[in-house]
């Protein structure tokens, strides 16, 4: 019984830190309620590397919020979600639309079927990418400078030269267009 009790109190423990960070970076952080250097100031406190006093109410973050860089002069709208088991690294004055989607957990196949335990894959974002409104970017993918996702593409593999990637999965569609050269 002695073992239950300290393994139940490590539960306990490790869900009400994850409740009070989860509270703080999601509930009040993302509120409405809070103007945005105060929002910015808050998430630097928790351990995020964001250089941009411009993230709109709404985003939602899980996983380690030590794991997300976000450059200086990126603007990430209202509604985005970063799932942060991975890395995520944004670059310098990107455009992130309404409900953009980033995720970095994969989960191994095994000889007995799927791991329920999630590997981050590092998600790597250029600079001066422009993502339309709700993209989703999958694990381990790298996105080169001056890249313009059209709405909805879902990212499932590096987009690696400047242009415009739209579907599901997303590829180019138009080469030779700058993000930063509008």
């Amino acid at each position: 019984m002695n073992d239950l009790a300290k393994r139940v109190g490590r539960e306990l423990r490790i869900e009400f830190a994850l409740l009070t960070r989860r509270t703080l970076l999601n509930v009040v952080a993302g509120s409405n309620l809070v103007p945005r250097p105060l929002r910015w100031l808050i998430y630097r406190a928790c351990g995020m590397a964001v250089r941009t006093p411009n993230v709109f109410p709404g985003l939602e973050i899980a996983g380690q919020p030590r794991n997300l860089t976000v450059g200086t002069g990126t603007f990430v709208n209202t509604g985005c979600f970063f799932e942060l088991v991975g890395e995520v690294s944004i670059g310098r004055d990107c455009q992130l639309g309404m409900q953009t989607m980033v995720v970095t957990s994969h989960h191994e196949s095994t000889p007995t079927g799927i791991s329920r335990r999630p590997v981050g894959r590092a998600v790597r974002i250029g600079d001066r990418v422009w993502t339309g409104a709700r993209v989703t970017i999958l694990p381990g993918v790298t996105i080169a400078d001056d890249v313009i996702l059209a709405a909805g593409a879902v990212v499932t593999a590096d987009c690696a030269e400047p242009g415009v990637y739209a579907g599901v999965p997303a590829r180019l569609v138009r080469s030779g267009v700058k993000a930063g050269a509008r």
